[in-house]
């Protein structure tokens, strides 16, 4: 995501299972470390192969602006 594009705040409750996992991942990093916001970001782009140059849903049957050409 770049900075320039516009940007939606959203809110999400997680269980203490979920932050020791989001923490976890997050000291498998070099530093900078991201933070649990960056990680929960990053951990999202790379689910729904959102990143660029990816230009499919990883979502077998799911279709998005990306794929219509």
């Amino acid at each position: 995501m770049s900075d320039s594009e516009p940007k939606t705040i959203l809110t999400i409750e997680f269980g203490a299972t979920q932050i020791e996992a989001i923490d976890a991942w997050i000291e498998r990093h070099e530093h900078p470390k991201p933070t649990r916001e960056e990680a929960v970001c990053l951990l999202i782009i790379a689910r729904l192969g959102a990143e660029e140059g990816h230009p499919s849903s990883p979502i077998p049957g799911f279709v998005t602006g990306r794929d219509i050409v």
